[in-house]
């Protein structure tokens, strides 16, 4: 009897044990193996949400709309779409730095949209149709409006947090350098206080309350994160790490 006992008592330890190092990440299996070595530095680039090749694009979009669409100049529409064919395809072959890798589904189906405004402006052009042209130069417009705010930080205070989950998230944590762990978990914790007071633009103030629940979600997610890393048991870091993220994804959701 005593060892039927003593078999339950490891077998339920063993289901504890796998319940614990279950816990899904973007990482894969990390509970096992030396600690990872220090990660590469990070560029400036790779944490900035912009693609310079969108800002450059504006050279055109701005005379486009603000010149030849306001005073319905139709033969500058045409003198400017050879230079927005040669902008859209540089920001074609643009890629997105790493902090946005993340949204790469909606920035091309952005790119797509906006391609295909400019097509149907070509096509008003070549048919001499001035009410079409204007009605393609405001859709080319928007279009273009769309895709910066598709990366533009709404809040600049969650963009500087995200900057350090980033780091955490795609380098420290897989490699599982617990000393970075350490030390990013400590900068986002100090990034709540300023985030916790941040205000949405007009345009979206009815989602203040939700964006505040959330990031008090988020505070407590950080919080315990740092509670865990005083120890070194990696996979509840881990697991803790996986919980930020994911209470960090529902904050950013609330901007969809």
């Amino acid at each position: 009897m005593k060892n039927v006992t003593h078999s339950v008592v490891i077998g339920l330890a063993v289901m504890g044990l796998v319940s614990v190092c279950a816990c899904p990440t973007a990482w894969g299996d990390q509970t096992s193996g030396d600690k990872g070595t220090a990660a590469k530095e990070i560029s400036q680039e790779e944490l900035a949400a912009s693609v310079p090749a969108l800002g450059a694009l504006h050279k055109v979009v701005y005379p486009l709309w603000h010149s030849a669409y306001a005073e319905k100049n139709y033969a500058l529409i045409k003198e400017l779409l050879p230079q927005a064919d040669t902008l859209i395809a540089k920001l074609d072959e643009a890629t997105l730095p790493g902090i946005l890798r993340e949204k790469q589904e909606r920035w091309e189906g952005g790119k797509a949209n906006l391609k295909s405004a400019l097509k149907q402006l070509h096509n008003a052009a070549e048919a001499n149709s001035q009410e079409e042209m204007l009605k393609q130069t405001e859709a080319f417009h928007a279009a273009y409006e769309r895709l910066v705010r598709t990366i533009r930080p709404i809040v600049p205070e969650l963009e500087a947090f995200h900057q350090e989950l980033y780091k955490l998230y795609h380098y420290y944590a897989p490699e599982y350098d617990l000393e970075q762990i350490r030390s990013v978990a400590a900068a986002m914790q100090g990034k709540i206080p300023a985030l916790k007071e941040a205000q949405l633009p007009k345009r979206l103030a009815d989602r203040q309350e939700g964006f505040q629940a959330a990031v008090k979600e988020l505070e407590a997610e950080v919080n315990g994160l740092n509670g865990t890393v005083k120890s070194d048991v990696k996979e509840k870091i881990l697991a803790a790490v996986e919980k930020v993220h994911v209470a960090y994804q529902r904050t950013e959701k609330l901007f969809d």
